[in-house]
C-alpha cells in the first residue's frame, strides 16, 4: 500500500504528466505479467515508488484505472491503440526476473538471448539482426541507447526498476531511428522529495554442475530539501556463476561472470511547475571465462574472455504550462567492450570496440483531456564508434565511424465528433551523415554518405463501449547503412569472396489491427494482435569460413504474426495469465553466397511462443505467504548467425515460495529451469556451439525495506 503523501508533496501535487515526462505505466499488454498484473500503476507510482515496493503491501484495483504515457501523455491504457507491454518492478522482484532478458522472453511478440559477458540480443515482432545500428529501440529512462554499426542493447540489471515496457511494431514518429521492430524501455525509481527510504537484498544460489552464485543490492532515497530536493543511489554487486567446462585444460565452470552496477540520480524542483533529473548510471561486467555458448555437452573447445564496461551521464527537464509540457534531455553514453581469446581452436582473436554516444531532445507536448492532442520535437545525436581488432593471420586493422543525425517530428491525435473514434497522425523526418573508414596494413576503405528518410504512423482507433478498444495502424521504421570492415574484405579476397564495400539502409512498413476489452467489472483483459511487416533490404551476414563473415544487403524479410494475451484476476489473492505468439518471419528471396534462401527463417526469431503464471497468497498469522510458478516456451530458432544447424525447443519452468511482512522483510525459496532444460536456445554454429540455458538452480532471497 502506498504511504500517503504529505499535503505539501510537490511530486505528488503535479500532474501526472509532469511528474512522468515519456513514463507508459502499461498493465497486462501481451505480457507474461506474473503474479501482481492487477496491481495499480497509476502515474504517481514513478515519482513514490519507494513506499510501494515493499512485498506484501500492494492493492489490487480494476484494470481500467490503469493510467499510461505511451504516447507522451496521459491516457487509460485501454484507451492508446499501441500493442505495449510492460513489467512493473514490483512484479519483477516477484518473479526473480535478474535482467530485460527475462523481461522480453515473458513478452508475447518478443524474445531475447542472453549471450553472457553483458551482451544481449533483441526480437521484436520477426525484427532481429545483429549488424546495423538499433533495430529496437532500447531507452535508459529517458535515454536512447543506440549501437553503431551493431544493435547493441546494454545489460541492465533489475533492481529497483520501475517498470519496464515494450511498445511493439516501428515507432519511428516519437521514438525516432532504430526503433523498426519496437522499443524497450527501462524506466528506474525517481528520487523521492518527503520519504528517507532504504532497502537491500541478499541472494545466494547453486547451480547443478556448476558453480555456486551471489548477489548484493542495495539503494536509499534521501529527501535533501522538502518538496524541492532528493537524491537517490542503487548499487549492486553480483557474481553469476559457470556451468561450461573447457574441453583443452579441463577447467570447470569457466563462464563465470561478475556484474557491478551503481545509479544515481539527483531531482530537483525549484518551482511546483518545473523539475530537473540529474543522473549517471555506470555497468561492469567481467567474464574472464567467456559468454554461454557452448556445444551440446556444456563444453567448449574455444572461447575468448570479454570485458563490458558502459555508463551514462543524463540531465533532463520539464516545465508545465497550463495545458501543456516542455521537455528537454541530454545525455552522454559511453561503451568499450574488449575480446581476447580464441574464434575457434585454430583462430586467435583480440578486439576492443568503443562506441559513443551524444544525444539531445527538445519536445512539446499537450497535457489534459482535449479533442485535439499533440506533440512536436526536435531530436539531435552525435555517435562515434572506433574498432581495433586482430583475427587470426590477417593483419591488423582499425575503423572507425561517426554519425551525426538530426530528427524532426511531429503527432496529433484528433478525436472525431462522434467520440467512439479518434485518429492519430505522425511524421518524423530523420537526417544521418555518416563519415566512416576502415583500415588495413595497406587497404584502406571509406563512406562518406548521408542517409534520410520520412517515417509517417497513422491510426485509427474506435470504441464501441468505454472499456473496449479497436484500432488499425500503419508505421514505417528506417535505419543508417554502414561500411564493410576491411578485416572482412580482406578475408574475402582470400577465400574468393566478393563483398560489397558499403551495406545499403533498410526500412520497414507494419500494418496492425489490435483490440484490447475489459471484462468482468475489470477482473479479465483480454488483448490481441495480428500484423504484417515488410523488411526492405535487410543486412545478413556472409560466411567466409566457419566462423569469420562479412556483410551484404538481402531483398528483405516478410513478418506476420498474431499475439494474444488473457489476465483474470478474480481477487486480491489468486492471478493466471497466459498469452502466447505466433510469428512468420522469413527472408523474401535467396541471398547468393549465403545459406539463407527465399521462406529461410529469419535469424533468432522462434516461430512460436507461449508463456503462463500462476500466483496465490494467502494469510499466515501475521505474515502472508506467496507462492508463484511459470512457464516460457519458445519453438526452435532455425537460422544460425552464419551457417549451422537449428536449435531446439526451450521450455523454462520456475517456482518460488516465501513469506512477506508488513514490517518489511520477506524471504523466499526459488527454483529455476526446473525441468534442467539443456537445449540450444539459438541456432547451432557450422562447429556446433550454441547458447544453453542455465542448468537447474535451487536459492534464496531476502529482502529488507526501510
Amino acid at each position: 500500500m502506498h504511504r500517503p503523501a504529505s499535503p505539501s508533496s510537490r511530486s505528488r501535487a503535479r500532474p501526472a504528466f509532469a511528474r512522468t515526462p515519456l513514463a507508459a505505466a502499461i498493465l497486462a499488454g501481451l505480457i507474461a505479467a506474473g503474479p501482481l498484473h492487477a496491481q495499480s500503476v497509476e502515474a504517481e507510482a514513478a515519482d513514490a515508488p519507494q513506499p510501494a515496493a515493499r512485498a506484501g503491501q500492494r492493492d489490487a484495483v480494476e484494470l481500467s484505472s490503469v493510467v499510461v504515457t505511451a504516447r507522451k501523455r496521459d491516457e487509460r491504457q485501454i484507451d492508446v491503440p499501441i500493442a505495449l507491454s510492460a513489467v512493473t518492478g514490483e512484479q519483477i522482484d516477484a518473479m526473480g526476473l535478474l535482467n530485460v532478458v527475462d523481461v522480453l522472453n515473458s513478452t508475447a511478440g518478443a524474445s531475447s538471448i542472453d549471450t553472457g559477458g553483458g551482451f544481449t540480443q533483441v526480437q521484436i515482432r520477426g525484427v532481429s539482426s545483429s549488424l546495423g545500428g538499433n533495430d529496437n529501440g532500447y531507452y535508459l529512462d529517458e535515454i536512447p541507447f543506440t549501437g553503431v554499426s551493431v544493435p547493441w542493447y546494454p545489460d541492465a540489471r533489475s533492481f529497483d526498476i520501475d517498470r519496464v515496457e515494450v511498445l511493439k511494431g516501428p515507432q519511428g514518429t516519437l521514438f525516432g531511428e532504430g526503433s523498426m521492430g519496437g522499443t524497450v524501455r527501462i524506466i528506474t525509481r525517481k528520487p523521492d522529495f518527503n520519504y528517507f527510504n532504504a532497502g537491500v537484498e541478499l541472494s545466494a544460489g547453486t547451480t547443478e554442475s556448476g558453480g555456486d552464485s551471489w548477489g548484493g543490492k542495495a539503494y536509499v532515497n534521501v529527501p535533501l530539501v522538502e518538496d524541492t530536493l532528493a537524491l537517490r543511489v542503487a548499487v549492486s554487486d553480483e557474481k553469476l556463476g559457470g556451468w561450461i567446462d573447457d574441453n583443452a585444460t579441463g577447467d570447470r565452470d569457466i563462464n563465470e561472470q561478475r556484474v557491478k552496477t551503481g545509479r544515481f540520480k539527483l531531482r530537483f524542483a525549484p518551482t511546483e511547475r518545473w523539475n530537473m533529473d540529474l543522473a549517471y548510471w555506470k555497468y561492469d561486467s567481467d567474464a574472464p571465462g567467456g559468454g554461454n555458448s557452448s556445444l551440446d555437452d556444456l563444453t567448449t573447445n574455444a572461447y575468448y574472455a570479454n570485458t563490458d564496461e558502459w555508463d551514462v551521464a543524463s540531465f533532463v527537464t520539464t516545465y508545465d504550462f497550463d495545458g501543456s509540457q516542455l521537455f528537454y534531455s541530454f545525455a552522454d553514453a559511453n561503451l568499450d567492450y574488449g575480446n581476447d581469446g580464441m574464434l575457434n581452436p585454430t583462430t586467435t582473436y583480440l578486439s576492443l570496440i568503443e562506441i559513443g554516444v551524444r544525444t539531445q531532445e527538445l519536445r512539446w507536448s499537450s497535457t489534459g483531456q482535449r479533442t485535439l492532442d499533440w506533440t512536436v520535437g526536435y531530436y539531435l545525436r552525435e555517435a562515434e564508434r572506433n574498432d581495433s581488432s586482430s583475427v587470426g593471420g590477417v593483419p591488423p586493422s582499425a575503423s572507425s565511424q561517426t554519425n551525426d543525425a538530426y530528427a524532426l517530428f511531429g503527432e496529433v491525435t484528433y478525436k472525431l465528433p462522434n467520440p467512439a473514434w479518434a485518429i492519430t497522425a505522425g511524421l518524423r523526418y530523420f537526417n544521418d551523415d555518416v563519415d566512416a573508414i576502415s583500415v588495413s596494413t595497406d587497404r584502406v576503405s571509406t563512406l562518406n554518405a548521408t542517409f534520410d528518410s520520412w517515417n509517417p504512423r497513422l491510426s485509427l482507433s474506435y470504441k464501441p463501449q468505454d472499456d473496449t478498444t479497436l484500432y488499425v495502424s500503419a508505421a514505417r521504421g528506417f535505419r543508417s547503412g554502414q561500411l564493410q570492415p576491411m578485416t572482412s574484405i580482406l578475408l574475402a579476397e582470400q577465400a574468393g569472396i566478393e563483398l560489397p564495400s558499403t551495406i545499403d539502409p533498410d526500412s520497414i512498413m507494419t500494418y496492425e489491427f489490435g483490440a484490447k476489452s475489459l471484462l468482468l467489472d475489470g477482473k479479465v483483459m483480454l488483448e490481441g494482435a495480428i500484423f504484417y511487416s515488410d523488411w526492405k533490404d535487410v543486412a545478413v551476414r556472409v560466411p567466409i569460413t566457419d566462423t569469420i563473415n562479412g556483410l551484404a544487403n538481402s531483398d528483405g524479410t516478410e513478418n506476420k504474426g498474431v499475439e494474444a494475451n488473457i489476465v483474470y484476476t478474480p481477487n486480491r489473492s489468486l492471478t493466471l495469465q497466459i498469452g502466447g505468439s505466433l510469428i512468420d518471419a522469413t527472408y523474401a528471396e535467396d541471398v547468393p553466397g549465403t545459406p539463407l534462401n527465399r521462406g529461410t527463417p529469419v535469424y533468432n526469431v522462434p516461430k512460436t511462443s507461449l508463456n503462463g503464471s500462476v500466483s496465490y497468497q494467502w494469510p499466515v498469522g501475521g505474515l502472508r505467504g506467496v507462492v508463484r510458478g511459470g512457464f516460457v516456451h519458445d519453438s526452435k530458432r532455425e537460422t544460425a548467425l552464419t551457417q549451422g544447424t537449428p536449435g531446439d525447443d526451450i521450455t523454462l519452468v520456475d517456482a518460488r515460495i516465501g513469506l512477506e511482512s508488513p514490517a518489511g522483510w520477506s524471504a523466499f525459496l526459488y527454483g529455476d529451469n526446473l525441468t534442467d532444460e539443456d537445449g540450444a536456445i539459438n541456432a547451432r554454429s557450422a562447429l556446433g556451439a550454441a547458447n544453453h540455458p542455465r542448468p537447474r538452480s535451487y536459492g534464496v532471497l531476502f529482502r529488507y525495506t526501510y
